[in-house]
């Protein structure tokens, strides 16, 4: 390809927009229309840099040694005003929105993610989300160092409903407090509004919790009680009456609802089976008679209603009558102060 023929600025109008990533990503569940995935309203310029693309990820997806890597690279290079080889920047912008650097993160390998970025590739969220699953498997540092020192924010969110790094790995002690070493802020969110602390409030150690709700100064957002009762609910993580005891402490809300931010497509499912319910349906459902003392003893408002596909079937029901419909008799006298230890 004649690479002069390339724009090289994205305001130049013969520049071909980067669409290697909606060609060739499955999501399933996008309602995006924009273009077309078998790509059939490409340019003809357009479908030579599709094509050179998919070369370029097919090397690093093989893990192809370094030098391989360089020589591929090496033929789409051109000299900037600066005298300086770069590849040319619309291929460039190609390159970028293939997958190659969250493969090489995948891969572990780090000398082909440092000529990578140095190349000018994007780092992208999706190879973070890659760099993290390693990190996870390996606690081994050094890939995120790597792309520290070339540019990554650590407090860059991942998604629309994932907040940064510090989410991701709010289960592993050590991890956690390389990452505020690394100036990570617990208390962002992401974009939709999904935190770190109500991540942190479902899986995390309650030590963990402590540290992270005290670095994330005064805010109390989102529904962190919430979720920890959920994660009591599904019995999916042990000390959660004494997290929802800690956070409550700390000016959290009894009453809020799970969802405190706005769903993706993808979150769809889960939003649908999840409804609107709050810490105390959670436990009213499940039974959980420890945490529903709890909740009551700080103040949780009995009348709220609460409405979901897997447990009420569609009906909006009031907390008593689900305990009633979930059989949990015990809950429905507690919840009407016919208790005995309620009276007490």
């Amino acid at each position: 390809m004649d690479l002069t023929q390339l724009a090289s600025h994205s305001s130049d109008p013969a520049w071909e927009i980067p669409r290697f990533h909606s060609l060739h990503t499955i999501q399933p569940f996008s309602t995006d229309r924009e273009g077309s995935r078998d790509g059939h309203d490409l340019s003809e310029r357009a479908k030579v840099l599709d094509h050179i693309s998919m070369e370029f990820q097919r090397f690093i997806a093989k893990n192809a040694p370094l030098n391989e890597v360089e020589e591929f690279t090496r033929q789409w290079e051109v000299t900037s005003v600066d005298n300086i080889s770069i590849v040319q920047p619309n291929l460039l912008a190609w390159f970028s929105d293939t997958n190659a650097l969250r493969i090489a993160c995948a891969n572990d390998n780090q000398d082909t993610i440092r000529f990578l970025l140095i190349k000018g590739l994007s780092i992208t969220p999706s190879a973070i989300v890659y760099a993290a699953l390693k990190l996870r498997e390996t606690n081994d540092t050094r890939i995120l160092e790597l792309l520290l020192d070339l540019g990554w924010d650590i407090n860059k969110s991942l998604g629309e409903t994932r907040p940064p790094l510090l989410s991701s790995i709010v289960d592993i002690p050590n991890l956690v407090l390389w990452c505020l070493g690394k100036g990570a802020d617990p208390s962002l969110s992401s974009p939709s509004g999904l935190s770190i602390i109500e991540q942190a409030a479902s899986i995390a150690s309650l030590d963990t919790i402590k540290i992270l709700v005290e670095r994330a100064g005064s805010a109390r957002d989102g529904a962190p009680v919430a979720r920890a009762s959920y994660a009591h609910a599904l019995g999916s993580k042990p000390d959660r009456i004494k997290v929802a005891r800690y956070l409550l402490d700390q000016g959290y809300s009894v009453d809020t609802f799970y969802r405190t931010h706005k769903a993706s497509s993808g979150d769809a499912c889960e939003d649908m089976m999840i409804g609107s319910q709050n810490a105390l349906h959670f436990a009213i459902w499940s039974g959980k008679e420890d945490m529903v003392r709890l909740l009551l003893e700080r103040g949780a408002d009995k009348t709220l209603p609460t409405r979901s596909v897997m447990k009420t079937e569609g009906k909006v029901l009031s907390p008593s009558e689900l305990a009633r419909k979930s059989g949990h008799m015990n809950l429905v006298a507690l919840l009407q102060g016919t208790d005995e230890a309620a009276l007490d």
